[in-house]
């Protein structure tokens, strides 16, 4: 397997197709192991499939500390200045912190999950091995760091994209084929094995790379100052990176705690769903803004506006026909799930009404990275994340996970406009599709 990862395309096409098919694959992959969970297992189990792995997947980002997010700037220097304790002293400090706050957080989380009361037996466990998988996931995410900064892109992306779902699919498929009966716990136990099996291959490849000393008092020296400026730099990224990748998970989570088992599956398999509408908006401006940054390099803000105008425009197409889609065949797609799933229609189409107000609104985060702004979209995360929170408390228990739907939409409206309006202030440039054609023909206009 290493082999085959190693010798496949590199070249920036080959490398850049692969990746693209296998998150698109591994979507598939993910969306066919939920089918089959919920087809033979019910709305139930999936609900607390889905309330588990979002756990760990969420628990994940807090016990990294942001680390994983800043890994390819340290491996950066590291090769240009030929310091290997640079990329040493990073992996030893992480380590550290990681295993550190895993116990501070994890084992109050443990004993608040089991002695609540509110959660049923099968939720715990299997909310206690969310909680277990969680370091797992850091690790690959490290690892990955590691390996797209040393440009092995495939073994950076094919074991979380692709594998991992593929091979929880082979054993519950196995599972149902020979009539073993799987519960949800269950399922996220194997997600878990498979995780440690990856996570340790990942390790294992990566080989040499890895010099690092989790006992040692001190890293080769390093200083204070030197620690304080790397947690300085990761723990911003814990707040972007709840928020922009991982958004469904969170919401998952968040819902999870106010509805019952059953309707948060449905409102799962209508998230994820979204997801993939969200992943070809976010496909269109990498692809389109990729000419961006030499605009901006060069200062040509005619080109860069023209570039903001035509992602937005073939973004917004894509969304339209999303919600056509949903519109018509919405129903028949969550009835692929089971009759139980239907009920989430409305709720769908919220959610998908949600990714078109995000691609009408433009290509902020990708603007803001571009210019250099990143870290100021930090306070629009952080806001959000309360905003989402207050208006799942407010419209859940009420309207259920079509509350829920309407908590998304009026979250993403909000930090759209906030983002519009921090771009603007800090670029200049216009970025939705109401103010990107209007600046764009006066561009044209200006350069004539």
């Amino acid at each position: 397997m290493q082999l085959l990862l190693h010798r496949f395309p590199s070249s920036l096409f080959g490398t850049s197709f692969l990746l693209t098919f296998a998150r698109l694959a591994g979507a598939g992959v993910g969306i066919l192991l939920q089918i089959v969970i919920a087809r033979h297992y019910g709305a139930q189990s999936l609900g607390i499939y889905y309330q588990a792995l979002s756990l760990a997947a969420i628990f994940s980002v807090f016990i990294s500390v942001g680390y994983p997010w800043i890994v390819a700037p340290i491996v950066a220097a590291k090769e240009a200045d030929n310091s290997p304790e640079l990329l040493s002293n990073f992996l030893t400090q992480a380590s550290r912190e990681t295993v550190a706050i895993s116990l501070l957080l994890g084992i109050p989380a443990a004993l608040a999950i089991w002695y609540s009361g509110y959660f049923g037996v099968d939720e715990r466990l299997a909310l206690l091995v969310g909680l277990l998988t969680a370091p797992v996931y850091v690790v690959m995410r490290m690892m990955g760091g590691i390996a797209n900064a040393l440009k092995h892109f495939q073994l950076a992306n094919l074991p979380e994209l692709l594998l991992r779902p593929t091979l929880i699919l082979t054993v519950v498929s196995f599972a149902v084929i020979f009539q073993f009966r799987l519960g949800a716990v269950s399922i996220v136990t194997i997600n878990l094995i498979v995780s440690i099996a990856l996570a340790t291959y990942m390790a294992s490849a990566l080989g040499g790379s890895l010099n690092f000393s989790f006992g040692r008092d001190s890293a080769h020296g390093q200083s204070r100052e030197d620690k304080s400026r790397l947690r300085k730099l990761a723990v911003p990224m814990i707040f972007s990176t709840l928020f922009i990748n991982m958004f469904a998970d969170l919401d998952i989570l968040i819902v999870s705690m106010i509805l019952p088992t059953s309707e948060t599956g449905i409102f799962g398999v209508c998230m994820k769903i979204a997801a993939l509408l969200v992943f070809a908006v976010q496909v269109t401006h990498q692809i389109l803004l990729r000419d961006a940054s030499d605009a901006h390099r060069t200062s040509d803000r005619i080109k860069m506006q023209d570039i903001i105008g035509k992602a937005n425009r073939i973004a917004l197409a894509s969304s339209i026909v999303s919600f056509l889609v949903i519109l018509l065949f919405g129903k028949l797609l969550l009835g692929i799930f089971g009759p139980e799933f239907l009920a989430g229609y409305f709720c769908l189409l919220g959610l998908t009404l949600a990714q078109f107000v995000r691609a009408a609104f433009g290509p902020a985060i990708q603007v803001l990275m571009i210019t250099g702004h990143q870290r100021a979209g930090i306070p629009v995360y952080v806001a959000s994340l309360f905003v989402l929170v207050i208006c799942n408390m407010v419209l859940v228990p009420s309207y259920g996970y079509e509350g829920a739907a309407i908590a998304v939409i009026i979250t993403t409206l909000f930090w759209s406009v906030w983002l519009n309006h921090l771009v603007k202030k800090k670029t200049g440039y216009g970025i939705s599709i109401f103010s990107t054609e209007k600046l764009s023909f006066g561009s044209k206009l200006a350069q004539r």
